[in-house]
């Protein structure tokens, strides 16, 4: 038998204006998945894993869950492969495997959930690095259609600021004709880390395609431990989140709707399978 809640959020006129415009059910599902399966069930069974827009709805979902040691699955999940180049500020894919940008070995791995930009190691391969550590740097100059590499070490953002201020931008590498080039410039530097264009925003994905900036995470989270954790759970005896291992099994809240805002109902009622 599995307990299925029901929390209505019903339209205000005016609303709230933290709160999305439309009504929602949510639905806590007393049943073990993973967040693939607890996907495909949401989506096949209501309308998606559940976002999360502020602390009110955080609220009113930990309301709905048995007040006990254990968590559930909700929508937001970490993509290490959703990397952006800073000079075109595009999404562009970079998997596994591609022709001419590879990662080095075990990479991108994201270690203690900090590793949001990337860096050149060893000349040719990529590793994802925290963006705050300090790294020689690659510019772009577009009127030169040349490469600037800038040994003195700078963060990230501090790099990508000098790249725009003096040049063009920080590097992006997209043909094999960049990539040899690079290479060049690069060439007996002595480097071993360098920075280039390419970073990505962290926790920047909802199951359901939308978008919300609210975060309610456990003072030690998000930790990626073991560098396997890019799916959430929310803590049923505190309404707080981990990231956790998406393969792990967990209860889940989906929801049926489109967006929300703000007054509540609740009913309980058993479903059997």
């Amino acid at each position: 038998m599995e307990e299925t809640c029901l929390l209505l959020i019903l339209l205000l006129s005016g609303g709230l204006s933290t709160l999305p415009p439309h009504s929602r059910e949510y639905q806590f599902v007393n049943q073990l998945m993973t967040w693939t399966e607890a996907q495909s069930y949401c989506r096949e069974h209501f309308t998606d894993l559940v976002t999360i827009y502020n602390s009110n709805i955080n609220q009113l979902l930990l309301s709905m869950s048995p007040n006990i040691d254990t968590f559930a699955w909700i929508g937001l999940y970490d993509d290490r492969y959703s990397w952006k180049w800073s000079m075109e500020g595009k999404l562009f894919y970079v998997g596994s495997t591609h022709e001419f940008l590879i990662w080095a070995n075990g990479q991108p791995d994201c270690v203690n959930a900090k590793e949001y930009c990337v860096a050149l190691q060893g000349q040719t391969q990529m590793d994802d690095r925290p963006c705050g550590d300090s790294y020689p740097f690659l510019c772009y100059n577009a009127s030169s259609t040349s490469y600037i590499l800038v040994k003195e070490s700078r963060s990230w953002s501090e790099a990508q600021s000098y790249c725009r201020t003096y040049h063009t931008d920080l590097t992006s590498i997209r043909s094999k004709e960049e990539k040899s080039n690079i290479t060049l410039t690069l060439n007996g530097s002595g480097v071993q880390y360098v920075w280039i264009g390419l970073y990505r925003d962290p926790w920047a994905f909802w199951s359901d395609n939308t978008t919300s900036t609210f975060t309610n995470w456990e003072p030690s989270q998000p930790n990626n431990y073991n560098s396997a954790q890019y799916c959430v759970t929310m803590y049923f005896m505190s309404g707080k989140w981990s990231d956790s291992a998406c393969n792990e099994k967990a209860d889940v809240f989906c929801f049926t709707g489109e967006v929300q805002n703000a007054n509540t109902i609740r009913s309980c009622h058993h479903v059997k399978h």
